[in-house]
C-alpha cells in the first residue's frame, strides 16, 4: 500500500534542502546552476511544447504539426544556438539534446549506420562506463584506444597503429575522468574518420579559454552536458566545426529522435551563457580551488593519485582530485564518514586499475563560495574524517565553513535566503 502523500514529499524535500545547504558538495559532476537566479522569468514555458525551428508561413503550412504562439521563442532559441556556436568557435550549434548519455545515443543514431566501427576511450582510461553498451546496442562495433598505464593516458602510437589496421568510421573521446586535460590533438589530423569529443567535464574552461578547444584540434563534433562543468540547467548540446553534410544529417536525426526542444532550459542556458563575468570567476575559482585543496590534502598525508602521474605536466589541471584507499571497504567507510560530516564526495573504482578510492571535484562548491582560501580548513576536515575521526564530530565545522563561504558565493544572496 502506498503511504506517501504530498506532505510527506514536501517534508522530505525540506530535509534535503537543509542538508545540502549546510554541506559542502565536492563532486566533479555536480553543479549549482546559475539559472537558479533566472528561473522566475522562464517558469511559464515549462509545460509548453516548443520547437527550435524558425519557419516562415509557407514552411509552417507544410509542417506536419504547428503550435500557435511559439514563433518568438523559436527565434530566441535560434539566437542562443548561434551564441553557443560562436562562443565555442563552431559553425553550428544545437541544444535539442537533453542529457549526456542520451546525447551519445541520439548523435550516433543520427550519423552512424549499423555495423560501422567506433573507436572510443575505454572506461579504464577515463571514458564513460556506459558508452560501449549504448553503441553496441545501436548495432555498432566498438574498439578501445590502447592505454599507457604508467603515464595514465592514451598510448598515442599504439592508438594510431590500431586506427591504421582497423580503419574505424568514428573516433569518440568521451572522457569522464582525468586529473589533467589530456591532449588529443594527435587525432585531429586523421582523415576518413568522423572525430567526436565529449566536453562535458571541460565546457566552461574551454569557453573561457583556459583549455584548448577540441574543434581547434580537428574534431568534427563536440557534444556536452551543460550541468557538469558548466553551471547550467539539465540539458545537453552539440556543436559542429563546419556546416555541411555531416551537420545536416545530425540535425535531421535530432529532429527525429528528440521531439521537443525543452525551450525553458534552452533559455536558462542562454541566460547563463550571457553571464560572462560569472563564468570567468567560476572557471578560475573551481580550477584554483582544486589545486589548492590537493596541495593541502597532500600536506596532511592524505594518499592521493599524483596529478603529475597523468601525462605531460604541460597539460592543464582539471577540477578532479583522486584519493586512494587500501581496498573498497576502506574507501566506502571513508566515503560514509565524509558524508556524515557533510562533505559529499564520490566513492568509486578509479581508472587505470588504480583500485577503489574517492573522487572529489570543485564545480558545485565554487558557485557556493568555496575558494582557494578555504582549502586549508576543508583539507583538515577531510583528513580528519579519512583518519577515522567521527564524521558527526566534524559536522559543525563543515556547517560553519559552508555558511561563511556564502559571502563569496556567485549566486546572489537572495538565492540563499
Amino acid at each position: 500500500m502506498v503511504t506517501i502523500d504530498r506532505q510527506v514529499l514536501l517534508r522530505s524535500l525540506e530535509r534535503q534542502r537543509e542538508m545540502f545547504a549546510s554541506s559542502i558538495v565536492l563532486t566533479p559532476v555536480d553543479s549549482l546552476p546559475f539559472c537558479l537566479a533566472d528561473r522566475e522569468h522562464t517558469g511559464f514555458l515549462h509545460g509548453l511544447y516548443l520547437t527550435d525551428k524558425v519557419r516562415d508561413r509557407e514552411a509552417a503550412l507544410d509542417a506536419v504539426i504547428q503550435f500557435g504562439g511559439r514563433e518568438e521563442a523559436a527565434r530566441d532559441i535560434a539566437e542562443i544556438h548561434r551564441l553557443l556556436a560562436e562562443m565555442l568557435g563552431a559553425a553550428e550549434g544545437s541544444l535539442r539534446l537533453l542529457a549526456g548519455l542520451q546525447a551519445h545515443a541520439v548523435a550516433f543514431m543520427s550519423i552512424a549506420d549499423i555495423g560501422e566501427t567506433v573507436m572510443l576511450l575505454p572506461a579504464e582510461g577515463g571514458g564513460h562506463f556506459n558508452s560501449h553498451a549504448i553503441l553496441q546496442r545501436l548495432g555498432l562495433h566498438t574498439i578501445d584506444m590502447p592505454l599507457d598505464y604508467e603515464r595514465l593516458c592514451v598510448d598515442h602510437e599504439a592508438t594510431l597503429d590500431l586506427i591504421e589496421r582497423e580503419k574505424p568510421d568514428f573516433v569518440f573521446v568521451d572522457r569522464s575522468e582525468g586529473l589533467r586535460y589530456e591532449d588529443f590533438s594527435f587525432l585531429g589530423s586523421l582523415e576518413g574518420v568522423v572525430k567526436i569529443f565529449d566536453a562535458s567535464q571541460y565546457l566552461t574552461p574551454i569557453i573561457t579559454g583556459r583549455y584548448e578547444n577540441p574543434l581547434d584540434w580537428g574534431f568534427d563534433l563536440m557534444l556536452f552536458t551543460v550541468h557538469k562543468s558548466f553551471p547550467g540547467p539539465q540539458k545537453a548540446g552539440i556543436v559542429g566545426r563546419e556546416s555541411g553534410d555531416l551537420w545536416k544529417t545530425l540535425l535531421a536525426g535530432l529532429s527525429t529522435f528528440v521531439s521537443s526542444s525543452h525551450a525553458e532550459n534552452s533559455y536558462l542556458f542562454g541566460l547563463s551563457l550571457l553571464r560572462r563575468q560569472w563564468l570567468e570567476t567560476y572557471s578560475e575559482r573551481f580550477l584554483e580551488t582544486a589545486l589548492a585543496l590537493e596541495t593541502q590534502l597532500e600536506d596532511r598525508g592524505v594518499p592521493l593519485v599524483p596529478r603529475e602521474s597523468q601525462g605531460a605536466s604541460a597539460w592543464p589541471a582539471t577540477h578532479h582530485i583522486w584519493t586512494r584507499a587500501k581496498d573498497r571497504e576502506v574507501a566506502f567507510l571513508q566515503y560514509e564518514r565524509l558524508m556524515e560530516a557533510g562533505v559529499l564526495v564520490n566513492y568509486r573504482q578509479l581508472p587505470y586499475r588504480l583500485g577503489y578510492g574517492l573522487r572529489l571535484g570543485t564545480t558545485h562548491a565554487a558557485v557556493a563560495g568555496i575558494d582557494a582560501a578555504c582549502a586549508g580548513d576543508l583539507a583538515s576536515i577531510i583528513a580528519a574524517a579519512l583518519n577515522e575521526t567521527s564524521g558527526a564530530g566534524l559536522r559543525e565545522q563543515v556547517r560553519e565553513l559552508a555558511l561563511t563561504a556564502r559571502e563569496s558565493a556567485i549566486l546572489p544572496a537572495s538565492y540563499w535566503a
